[in-house]
């Protein structure tokens, strides 16, 4: 089971650091890459440019999508 967490805003930020530091597989999605980097590159390297495309193709069976993006924007 992979955690795919979309958007690293403000209050995305300790939730998304908690569930790497436990050791849970998370695969970071953000519309800039390097923004992401910024905030979390020091825990993880699984940064992802957020496109829902691309999410479709890895999700897989049992996956998890945390969506902390506006609400026009959240994953179908």
């Amino acid at each position: 089971m992979t955690i795919h967490w979309c958007g690293t805003g403000l209050s995305a930020i300790p939730g998304l650091r908690r569930l790497i530091a436990a050791g849970h597989p998370v695969t970071v999605w953000n519309r800039t890459v390097a923004k992401a980097q910024s905030v979390v590159g020091d825990v993880t390297s699984d940064i992802r440019a957020y496109d829902i495309a691309a999410i479709a193709d890895v999700v897989g069976k049992g996956d998890v999508i945390v969506s902390m993006l506006p609400a026009d924007q959240h994953v179908p």
